[in-house]
């Protein structure tokens, strides 16, 4: 995607919605963050929590109060420094940039980050295929939260060949794999999946994340999938559901 540009030229952001909540996934499940959530994503997973980021629309909401889920309009499109004005308000130095997909608008990112960042601890989450847009923000993040798009689950095509090449080029910043998984994983793509653990042993983490919701005969089946990726990689496989619908916060 190209730059995005203001009446004025400056380079703008597309945002859904900005909000305070607790993280619930992945290897800094449990931490107070600051919710960026960016719009589009050229890819439409099955699963998909929001759905929102594939549709046309003219504002985001931004929560007013930390935890309070009370919200207040805004034009669609931010500058950086109207972005970092609404953050630094939440009084949180953690932000997660989540999405729709965050790289898609990697300028915006940039640009963001790299003149106006007063040391926040950024986490990406990302479906781990814009690796031009990566390659733009890498400096500026301090964990990348790559998602593995299985076919089963997603009903994506097959990206085996970009999650890998984005994994090279994530070389250098703390990386996490997330597998978004139900009960219908193939014996190809735990092959393929296995394949990609032994390869990048400097990964930090691979989080098997049920699909939610399941239904207690599907979860048996998921927990034994889980498992046998765990008793061959018990420091680096974990089992994390989504921790953020248990409590039912955003």
């Amino acid at each position: 995607m190209g730059k995005i540009k203001s009446e004025t030229g400056i380079v703008t952001g597309k945002l859904i919605e900005i909000f305070a909540s607790i993280q619930g996934e992945g290897l800094w499940v449990g931490r107070p963050q600051v919710f960026v959530r960016f719009h589009g994503c050229r890819l439409q997973c099955t699963y998909c929590d929001t759905p929102l980021t594939h549709h046309k629309i003219n504002s985001c909401r931004i929560e007013e109060v930390p935890f309070t889920k009370q919200f207040k309009l805004h034009d669609l499109s931010f500058s950086a420094e109207q972005l970092n004005q609404i953050i630094q308000q939440f009084g949180i130095p953690n932000i997660a940039l989540t999405g729709g997909e965050p790289l898609e608008q990697a300028d915006f990112i940039a640009e963001w980050l790299g003149f106006n960042n007063p040391g926040y601890e950024v986490l990406l989450e990302t479906n781990g295929i814009e690796v031009e847009g990566l390659l733009k923000v890498k400096d500026h993040i301090s964990l990348i939260s790559m998602d593995i798009k299985l076919p089963s689950s997603s009903r994506e095509k097959p990206l085996w060949d970009e999650h890998r090449a984005f994994l090279q080029a994530a070389r250098g910043v703390p990386t996490y794999l997330k597998i978004v998984y139900d009960e219908t994983m193939s014996a190809q793509e735990m092959n393929y999946l296995e394949n990609i653990i032994f390869e990048n042993p400097d990964v930090s983490g691979f989080i098997f994340q049920p699909v939610s919701p399941l239904q207690k005969r599907e979860l048996g089946v998921c927990l034994n999938i889980y498992w046998q990726f765990a008793k061959k990689y018990p420091q680096k496989v974990r089992l994390i559901p989504q921790t953020h619908k248990i409590l039912q916060v955003l």
